[in-house]
């Protein structure tokens, strides 16, 4: 769930154009997840 609020928001503030540019916003955004889920589980 995470992942694709993530990714929606990126892709709202960068308006990617092109597939690859949506695809380097999917792997920014599904990182943005996993580092949250990383820092939880840390804690």
């Amino acid at each position: 769930m995470l992942t694709e609020t993530s990714t929606t928001e990126l892709s709202k503030k960068k308006k990617p154009r092109t597939f690859n540019e949506n695809k380097i916003i999917a792997k920014k955004g599904g990182a943005v997840a996993g580092d949250a889920r990383k820092n939880l589980e840390k804690n």
